[in-house]
């Protein structure tokens, strides 16, 4: 027999005239709850309402109320349980504000999971979800363990109930009706998709991308989920200002005055990525107006300063959301006039680079992976296989993670807002080395595991997030400027 009884995160208040029923969802933007309001209940519905809360009812208890059931039950708010001869088996955990009852179909068919689902072991059994499900299984009973390897592939019903305990196959019909509604499974076509994928698979998303963005974007969230993470907004432990330990300092020549006869629009217009570079490397006094115009401190400033979560912010001439700048820049200085090679630091509020190594194994392996990476790319005819050039700075952008968790966390939106931080970084330094004169060419591609070798950081603390690679062109050759031209300043 089924079991409903309000989910976890649901709060009920009773007043004279109305009930307030508290839901566990809010908005991204709002943090408040979401309430439901019952005008003059009966006392019947009072009855349900507080078994609900306690001890959980079944749909043959309240029949006269078993609309205002399914309502609860659709709005997300009930969580459903199936009690074996050992106890509980399986249960229904809405994670979503709505929910749509699915019954197993008729005839024949075949049910699977969806591709994306994920498994994670509990203390009470294994939770199973996916970035389209709109609610979690818990399999409590380790007897139900087998049908995981059943539904892996196209399952038909009798092969389903052989692999049920025997005292649940007579509940075979509410076990697939919770699998089919929670999303977590689907019936399948001729191919063995399941319908609840078929979109996602003809879109060609992968795992991981699909659960990053479903995380990331959705607008409804289940206040719960976050409330079980440990969170803190203590900013203090990670300062605006980033201070790494250096070997010695490289003073950057104080920037120069960019052509003004060159105009804004004009550099977007030529903006491209260039790939091939000339024996002549880039200088000092360029690279430093390369950093100045891109990544330079203006100011240190305090945001939210009339909140409680007030926090250092910086403004760069690039944005950042926020204003947290987790993002530092490292160099992998291959060939420069008037500077050693070497991997810096770029220290953006000094203007000035602080050298961590000599330029060894793993430098040399980040340049090596960037050239690589340049022949990689279908629309330059010129650059074949093996013959793409190191550049002259391979510049990798890495993020301070628990700058924006700090702030973020319970949000779960911390890793997107450094991502779309990278690609705002990544525009500026191609409108800046377009307007320098200079080959720029943005990477798909980097290895955490080298930055981490090269700069003795764990990938934990501060991860590489993009790379950037830059040079002097060498000529026009459908893809690139000439060395020279009317864009140098």
């Amino acid at each position: 027999m089924l079991s409903y009884q309000f989910r976890e995160g649901v709060h009920i208040a009773f007043n004279e005239s109305d009930v307030v029923i508290t839901t566990p969802y809010a908005t991204r933007l709002n943090s408040i709850q979401q309430s439901l309001h019952i005008d003059r209940p009966t006392d019947a519905l009072k009855i349900l309402l507080r078994d609900l809360l306690d001890r959980g009812v079944s749909r043959e208890q309240h029949l006269e109320l078993l609309g205002q059931l399914e309502g609860f039950y659709t709005k997300g708010l009930l969580s459903v349980e199936l009690v074996g001869l050992e106890g509980a088996a399986i249960s229904l955990n809405p994670v979503k504000s709505l929910l749509r009852r699915k019954n197993a179909p008729g005839g024949d068919y075949r049910v699977r999971f969806s591709r994306f689902v994920n498994v994670q072991p509990l203390v009470d059994g294994l939770e199973i979800t996916s970035p389209l499900s709109s609610a979690t299984v818990r399999l409590k009973d380790q007897r139900l363990f087998p049908i995981l390897m059943q539904l892996v592939l196209a399952c038909d019903e009798a092969t389903l109930k052989e692999a049920l305990p025997i005292d649940l196959r007579s509940h075979y019909a509410d076990i697939i009706s919770l699998l089919l509604s929670s999303d977590i499974a689907g019936v399948c076509d001729g191919q063995g998709v399941a319908d609840i994928d078929q979109e996602a698979v003809e879109a060609g998303w992968t795992t991981e991308d699909l659960a990053f963005h479903c995380h990331t974007r959705e607008q409804m969230i289940d206040v719960c989920r976050y409330q079980a993470i440990p969170t803190s907004n203590n900013t203090n432990q990670l300062p605006a200002k980033h201070q790494r330990i250096i070997l010695s300092t490289a003073a950057l020549p104080s920037p120069s005055r960019i052509n003004h006869n060159l105009s804004f629009f004009q550099v977007v217009r030529e903006r491209k990525t260039i790939r091939r570079y000339q024996e002549q490397p880039v200088t000092a006094a360029v690279l430093s107006d390369f950093l100045w115009h891109s990544m330079h401190i203006r100011e240190e400033i305090l945001c939210d300063p009339g909140l409680s979560r007030a926090y250092p912010g910086l403004l760069r001439p690039v944005a950042s959301a926020g204003a947290l700048h987790s993002i530092e820049l490292y160099l992998c200085i291959n060939r420069c006039i008037g500077l050693q090679s070497g991997f810096y630091h770029y220290d953006s509020c000094n203007h000035s680079l602080g050298k961590l190594r000599d330029l060894g194994e793993p430098c040399l392996q980040m340049l090596d992976l960037a050239a690589a990476s340049t022949c990689r790319a279908p629309q330059v005819a010129s650059v074949s296989p093996g013959l793409g050039q190191r550049p002259d700075v391979l510049v990798v952008m890495s993020a301070r993670y628990g700058r924006n968790a700090s702030l973020h966390q319970q949000t779960g939106l911390s890793y997107a807002l450094i991502l779309k931080d990278v690609g705002s970084i990544y525009q500026q330094l191609y409108l800046v080395a377009t307007a320098l004169g200079l080959a720029p060419c943005g990477l798909s591609f980097g290895s955490s595991e080298l930055f981490e070798q090269a700069s003795g950081l764990s990938s934990r603390l501060e991860c590489s997030v993009g790379e950037f690679m830059i040079g002097n062109p060498l000529s026009t050759d459908g893809y690139g400027l000439r060395a020279g031209s009317d864009l140098r300043p």
